[in-house]
């Protein structure tokens, strides 16, 4: 009895696994809006009632993708901390090219994360999950902000509010991931990697705290 169950629980991963393998270029792809419950389980392979045995609806496996992506970028933000010297600079510019590095890596699941629900009505009055991505969310940005209080306490940094420091940080780095998405970057012939330096330097000289010397 105990060796049916795990089967079918084996198989019941397996198959939300391939729903969800479909559905990621799907949703990058086409947006989602014009992707389809119909589409998902095509590409899967299994029927469309099949598809809510495992999820609930198309907003369900978008946001179980999303909480995928916050995932593979927090592995990517401690990694680089682990790796960054051991002062809040090069810590802050660590978390910057992680996080290029997952917009690089995993583009899809940056689409998903960042921009393709935006617009859709539908989207943010289904609150499903909601609470969970947001929690999600707040530790990375936490990840953040506990350098740059690193940094306070160091006096390597002005006293400001981390948290607020830290979301102004995330929205840069943001806007400028879009602009690569825009091609931007491209005609305007500043290299993405230059720009995201350039971003840090920029943001690390307005809260670096500057040495006063008695004349």
């Amino acid at each position: 009895m105990n060796k049916q169950r795990a089967r079918t629980d084996i198989e019941k991963e397996y198959r939300k696994k391939q729903l969800k393998k479909a559905a990621l270029p799907l949703f990058a792809q086409k947006g989602f809006k014009s992707t389809t419950v119909e589409m998902i389980t095509r590409k899967a392979h299994l029927s469309p009632a099949a598809f809510y045995l495992y999820f609930t609806s198309k907003i369900a496996i978008y946001r179980e993708l999303n909480k995928d992506g916050i995932q593979i970028l927090e592995g990517l933000l401690n990694k680089s901390l682990y790796e960054a010297q051991d002062n809040p600079v090069d810590k802050l510019y660590a978390l910057a090219y992680a996080y290029f590095k997952f917009f690089n890596e995993y583009k899809e699941y940056f689409y998903i994360t960042e921009i393709l629900h935006l617009g859709n009505d539908e989207f943010f009055y289904n609150t499903q999950n909601v609470a969970e991505l947001e929690a999600r969310t707040l530790a990375l940005l936490s990840l953040v902000a506990n350098v740059i209080q690193e940094g306070i306490k160091q006096k390597t940094f002005k006293t400001v509010d981390p948290m607020k420091t830290a979301i102004t940080l995330w929205g840069m780095i943001d806007g400028v991931l879009l602009l690569e998405v825009k091609k931007t970057t491209v005609f305007t012939k500043c290299p993405i990697e230059m720009v995201i330096q350039h971003m840090v330097d920029i943001a690390i000289s307005g809260i670096r705290k500057v040495e006063r010397h008695n004349a």
